[in-house]
């Protein structure tokens, strides 16, 4: 099996790799605007792609080099994202855990009231 790299090929991938990732944040953006509120997931999902798309952006040598930031940068904001995205999910798995306790404890769900 022959695995020939072609080395130029893969930093278009982080371009290309970035391109995808604008594509993603402009319908979540729309989906947002859409929606008309911040506590809604597409907006919290396209603050989460911004801070990704930001990282990406900052990993791109020829950018780094051009702008004269720190080359773990890029890589910090990733962390960043994560933990963002992490938080996200993690309210709303306690809210939406927190709502279900309240609706099966709601005395219109007993039989106690015949």
């Amino acid at each position: 099996m022959n695995l020939d790299l072609n080395l130029e090929f893969i930093p278009s991938m982080s371009i290309i790799t970035s391109i995808l990732f604008l594509v993603s944040l402009a319908f979540f953006v729309l989906l947002s605007i859409k929606s008309k509120s911040i506590r809604t997931f597409q907006f919290q999902i396209s603050l989460f792609i911004g801070l990704y798309v930001l990282g990406e952006i900052i990993e791109i040598k020829e950018l780094a080099a051009f702008l004269s930031i720190p080359e773990s940068l890029g890589s910090q904001i990733h962390v960043g994202a994560t933990i963002f995205l992490t938080f996200i999910i993690w309210i709303r798995f306690y809210y939406s855990e927190k709502g279900i306790k309240n609706l099966v404890d709601s005395p219109a769900d007993t039989d106690t009231q015949k």
